[in-house]
């Protein structure tokens, strides 16, 4: 199975995002992405849900900033449960910020 998967996400004919799955440290990841435009519309749950039939690796793993409430109820809705909570980089804020960890068993 390739450590790097990547699905993306399309409503008509317009690319509104990705889901994708990939490996830190060796244990995969799942991460996706929705345009703003879009945000509020269960597309990002319908796309989670859809990919994690197909990468089927458990435990599944992932991360959402602490403040993004939307993000984190995504992962919930699709059997995430929340472990803890650590500091991490995050490239689209520019800087080091709390990000909840979650896992799928």
């Amino acid at each position: 199975m390739p450590s790097v998967r990547v699905r993306t996400i399309v409503v008509g004919a317009v690319v509104v995002g990705h889901v994708a799955s990939y490996e830190q440290e060796g244990l995969p990841e799942a991460t996706y992405w929705i345009g703003r435009a879009y945000w509020g519309r269960g597309l990002a749950t319908a796309a989670l849900a859809a990919f994690l039939q197909e990468d089927t690796r458990r435990p599944m793993y992932g991360h959402a900033a602490k403040d993004n409430a939307a993000s984190r109820r995504v992962m919930a809705k699709c059997g995430f449960k929340e472990t803890g909570v650590a500091l991490w980089y995050a490239n689209a804020r520019g800087a080091e910020i709390e990000e909840v960890a979650l896992v799928l068993e």
